[in-house]
């Protein structure tokens, strides 16, 4: 019984559409004294999706002047605003619906919904305040976790820009940063290619607000120790030449390391089709390597263990100290699984499928 007064209680918050004429059905006989109401006398007046109703009941010994609202008001003062009036356009603004298409829907399913105009109105003045508002605050408590979560030992954090539309035609950018560690948004930066600075040239876009976002984060008192990015020269460029930003050290994201090394496998898979099956297993093997050794002191040792791919598809998995292999002399697999009747391991024989 406890858990059906619950869920009873939940749904007397939710909201179901009633058609007018369902609604004029429930307003035969007055709710004061119960005698039949004249329909002709019934006011209704409608505010977006709420409907008021007002009647006068001709009853002497009534005479009772009833106003019904189908919706509460929230807010305060002259800015009082049915819920639903308020809650929709915010749900509209937040889960990214356009609201000339919510229009269009009100306006084919015959739903009575705020005007478009009166929707942009309330996301500019009500909603866009309070996210902002809660966006600080949740972006602030982020702040916290990420220095917490760095000893004190500086942030290492991942920059990139997102443009509206891709090359010069972009109009918009937005910059977001990353800390590495947590995984969460500590900084953004949304940035117009007509704010003075960027004077119209899209690509600017991203090396200001990436500098923007970091100055941010270094005045609030974060220390940034190492940033991940792509190979962007204007950024690199501006925050070199900033005594603020000067020092940060920088790193090539991941994804940026081998997409230079992928262009040249392709180059000498369509050359020497008989490196095709090595491809993907050379890939695997490299990111298996830079997971391992994420240190700068591993590199050494890290690229031979890279280089050591070359040995591995030869089918030697052992060999002597050399001018390539000072540090490696194997691989670092266990013992090969046996492989399946029919089955073949992939061989490079040097000499027939090419050169790597």
């Amino acid at each position: 019984m406890e858990e059906e007064k619950e869920e009873g209680v939940k749904e007397l918050g939710r909201y179901a559409v009633i058609e007018d004429d369902c609604l004029k059905r429930l307003l035969k006989r007055c709710d004061e004294c119960g005698t039949v109401l004249d329909q002709s006398l019934i006011d209704m007046r409608k505010e977006g999706s709420a409907w008021a109703v007002a009647y006068h009941c001709l009853n002497h010994e009534c005479n009772a002047v009833v106003t019904i609202e189908t919706q509460k008001k929230v807010g305060k003062g002259r800015g009082q605003v049915y819920s639903f009036n308020h809650s929709l356009p915010i749900a509209a603004f937040i889960t990214g619906t356009p609201t000339p298409r919510l229009c269009d829907l009100g306006f084919l399913l015959k739903l009575d919904l705020p005007s478009d105009r009166t929707m942009r109105k309330t996301v500019r003045e009500i909603g866009s305040v309070s996210i902002e508002r809660v966006s600080d605050d949740w972006q602030e408590m982020a702040r916290e976790i990420a220095v917490d979560a760095s000893e004190g030992n500086g942030l290492e954090v991942s920059i990139d820009g997102q443009f509206d539309a891709p090359g010069h035609t972009a109009t918009n950018n937005k910059n977001t940063v990353i800390d590495c560690h947590t995984k969460l948004a500590i900084a953004s930066a949304v940035l117009h290619k007509g704010l003075a600075g960027i004077d119209g040239v899209s690509c600017r876009m991203e090396s200001v607000g990436t500098h923007q976002a970091l100055v941010e984060l270094i005045d609030n008192g974060i220390e940034i120790r190492r940033r991940v990015g792509d190979q962007n020269l204007m950024v690199n460029k501006i925050l070199r030449e900033d005594p603020k930003t000067a020092n940060i050290e920088m790193t090539l994201d991941w994804w940026h390391v081998q997409k230079s090394m992928r262009k040249e496998w392709w180059k000498m898979v369509k050359a020497n089709p008989g490196l095709a099956p090595f491809y993907r297993m050379f890939f695997n093997h490299l990111f298996h390597v830079h997971k391992k050794y994420p240190k700068k002191e591993d590199r050494p040792r890290a690229l031979e263990v890279v280089q050591s791919f070359v040995m591995h598809i030869q089918g030697k998995h052992k060999w002597a100290k050399s001018e390539e292999f000072k540090l490696v002399t194997k691989c670092e697999h266990g013992k090969l699984k046996r492989m399946k009747k029919g089955e073949k391991r992939p061989t490079w024989k040097v000499g027939i499928a090419g050169n790597i």
